[in-house]
C-alpha cells in the first residue's frame, strides 16, 4: 500500500530529520555533562535514552537503527555487558512477532485474508461504508484481545485489515485512492489501539494485569476477583475505545460515506473466489491451532484454577512465542494441496517478513530493561512523585500523578517492566501515606497499557507500524492526543467507579 505524502509533508519530514541529526547528539552530550545526581550507569542511560527517543521522534536515522544504537552505546559506555544488552532481542516476544508475521504471510499467500475481508465487507450492517468497516474491525479486535494476548490478536487481525484496505481501495474511484490510503492509516491505528485497550479489560488480557493483582495480594492483602476487575476495567476500556473510534473518524475520514460499487464488487469477488481451497482450509486450521494454543493457558486457569498441574504446564509450555513459532514452522512443512509439492508458506517467502520491525522491538525491549536495571526508571518515578509534593499526598493526587507518570514512562519501556518496577514503589508510597493502595494500583496498571505514541510503546503498535502503511508522524500526533484523553478517562473512572466497588 502506498503512503500518500503531499510535497509539503515531504519537505516537513526532511526538515525534521535534519533537525534530529543535529539536536539528538547535542542533547546526548548535554545530558552526559549535566549534574543530575544519578549513579554513573543510570546517568549514562539517561543520556542514551534521550538520544534514542529524539532519534525515534525525528526519524533522523531508521527507527530500527536507532533502537539498536541504544544497547551498543550501553556496552561501549560500560553500563552493561554485551550479553545483557542484546539478550532482550532474543526475548520470546520477538519470536511471537516472527510467528505472527509468518501466519500473516501464509494467510495472504493462500488468499484467506482477502476472503475474510470480502466476507466482512459483505455484511449487511457494513452497507458499503468504509467507516463502519473500520469500526467493526476495531470492536472485534477489542473483544478478542480481552481473552487472547493483544500481540497475538493484532497479528491475527492485521491480514484481515490489510485485505479490507486493498478491497476498499480497489473499489474506490481513481481520484480518491490516495485519500483511502489515509483512511487505511486510521483503520490500522484503531486496530492496534483497540488491541491494547481490550487487553486491559480482563485480568488475563495482558501481563501487567496479572502482575498488579499478584502484588496487591502479596503486599496489601487485597484479593481482586475476575468480576471486580472487569467492573472497573471494562467500562474504562470501552469509553476509551469510543474516543479512539470517534477521533479516528474525525482525523482519518473516509472520502465518501458509502461506496456504491462496494457491495456489488464484494459479491462479484466472492463469487469468483469460489469455495475454500485446500490451501485456505489448511492455513485456517493452523491459524486456529495457534489461537487455541494462545487461549489454552487462560482457559485452563479459569476452569481448573492456577494451582492445577495442567495449568502450570500450559503457563510455561505454551508460551505465546513458542506457539506462534511452531505454527510458523508448520506452515513451512504443510503442503498447499495443489499437487505442486510446495508448502503453504515457502521458506523464501517466510524470510520476507519485516526484520526491521523485529529489530526495532528488540532494541526497545533492551532499552527498557537497561532503564530498570540501572535504576533510572525508579529514580524518574520517585523524583516525579517527590516533585509533585503535597499534590501526591492526597489519594486522588497520588492516583493522578502515578497514572500520568506510568502512562508516559511506558511509551519507551515495556509495560511489563514498568508495572513490575513502578507498582511496588507506588503501592508502598500509598500505604506509607495512609492511602488505599487499590485505586492507585488499578489505575497505574491500566495506564501501563495506554501507550499510543511510538512503534516501540507496545507490540500492537509495532506490528501495525510494520505494515508500512503508517507514518511515524501520524502515530505521534494521534497517540499524543489519545495519551492525554486516556489519562483523563483513567483518572475519572478511577475517581468515580472505584469508590463504589468493594475490594478485599
Amino acid at each position: 500500500m502506498s503512503e500518500a505524502r503531499s510535497p509539503a509533508e515531504a519537505r516537513f519530514e526532511a526538515k525534521r530529520r535534519r533537525i534530529g541529526q543535529v539536536v539528538a547528539p547535542i542533547a546526548f552530550v548535554v545530558m552526559l555533562a549535566a549534574p543530575i545526581g544519578l549513579s554513573p550507569p543510570a546517568h549514562a542511560m539517561a543520556a542514551i535514552t534521550t538520544l534514542t527517543v529524539l532519534l525515534w521522534i525525528t526519524e533522523a536515522i531508521p527507527l530500527a537503527a536507532a533502537a539498536l544504537l541504544a544497547p551498543c552505546l550501553a556496552v561501549v559506555m560500560g553500563v552493561t555487558s554485551a550479553a545483557d544488552a542484546f539478550g532482550p532481542i532474543a526475548s520470546p516476544l520477538i519470536f511471537l512477532f516472527m510467528g505472527g508475521f509468518m501466519l500473516a504471510l501464509a494467510l495472504s499467500e493462500q488468499g484467506l485474508d482477502r476472503r475474510a475481508a470480502l466476507w466482512l465487507l459483505g455484511r449487511r450492517w457494513i452497507a458499503g461504508s468504509p467507516a463502519r468497516a473500520s469500526a467493526g474491525v476495531a470492536v472485534a479486535t477489542f473483544f478478542a484481545s480481552m481473552w487472547i494476548s493483544n500481540t497475538a490478536t493484532t497479528a491475527m487481525m492485521i491480514p484481515v485489515v490489510l485485505g479490507l484496505c486493498r478491497t476498499i481501495r480497489e473499489a474506490a474511484p481513481p481520484e480518491d485512492q490516495h485519500r483511502f490510503d489515509r483512511h487505511a492509516e486510521g483503520m490500522l491505528l484503531s486496530l492496534c489501539y483497540a488491541a491494547s485497550l481490550g487487553g486491559t479489560a480482563t485480568p488475563v488480557g495482558t501481563a501487567p494485569n496479572v502482575i498488579a493483582l499478584d502484588l496487591l495480594e502479596r503486599q496489601a492483602g487485597v484479593r481482586i476477583d475476575f468480576f471486580q476487575w472487569m467492573s472497573f476495567a471494562l467500562p474504562t476500556g470501552l469509553v476509551t475505545l469510543a474516543v479512539v473510534l470517534l477521533y479516528a473518524w474525525w482525523r482519518f475520514p473516509s472520502p465518501v460515506r458509502r461506496l456504491e460499487r462496494l457491495t456489488e464488487t464484494v459479491e462479484a469477488e466472492l463469487a469468483l473466489l469460489g469455495p475454500l481451497s485446500r490451501g485456505e482450509r489448511r492455513v485456517a486450521g493452523i491459524f486456529l491451532l495457534a489461537v487455541l494454543g494462545w487461549l489454552t493457558p487462560s482457559l485452563l486457569k479459569l476452569s481448573l484454577g492456577p494451582a492445577h498441574p495442567w495449568t502450570a504446564w500450559a503457563a510455561g509450555g505454551l508460551d505465546e512465542g513458542v506457539v506462534a513459532l511452531l505454527a510458523g514452522i508448520l506452515l513451512c512443512l504443510t503442503p498447499n494441496g495443489r499437487g505442486e509439492g510446495k508448502p503453504l508458506l515457502g521458506w523464501d517467502r517466510a524470510m520476507q517478513l519485516d526484520w526491521g520491525t523485529l529489530l526495532l522491538l528488540g532494541g526497545g525491549l533492551s532499552l527498557g530493561k537497561l532503564m530498570f536495571d540501572t535504576g533510572l526508571a525508579k529514580a524518574v518515578g520517585t523524583g516525579v512523585i517527590a516533585a509533585a509534593g503535597p499534590l501526591a499526598s492526597s489519594p486522588l493526587g497520588l492516583l493522578g500523578c502515578s497514572a500520568f507518570l506510568v502512562l508516559y514512562l511506558t511509551e519507551i519501556t515495556s509495560n511489563v517492566a514498568t508495572t513490575s518496577m513502578m507498582v511496588p514503589v507506588l503501592l508502598a508510597i500509598a500505604q506509607a501515606g495512609g492511602n488505599d493502595p487499590v485505586p492507585t494500583t488499578l489505575c497505574v496498571t491500566m495506564a501501563a497499557s495506554y501507550a499510543f505514541m511510538l512503534p516501540v510503546s507496545t507490540p500492537p503498535n509495532a506490528i501495525a507500524y510494520g505494515t508500512g502503511a503508517i507514518r511515524i508522524g501520524s502515530m505521534l500526533r494521534f497517540g499524543f492526543v489519545l495519551d492525554l484523553v486516556g489519562f483523563i478517562i483513567i483518572f475519572a473512572c478511577g475517581a468515580l467507579l472505584i469508590p463504589h466497588l468493594s475490594f478485599g
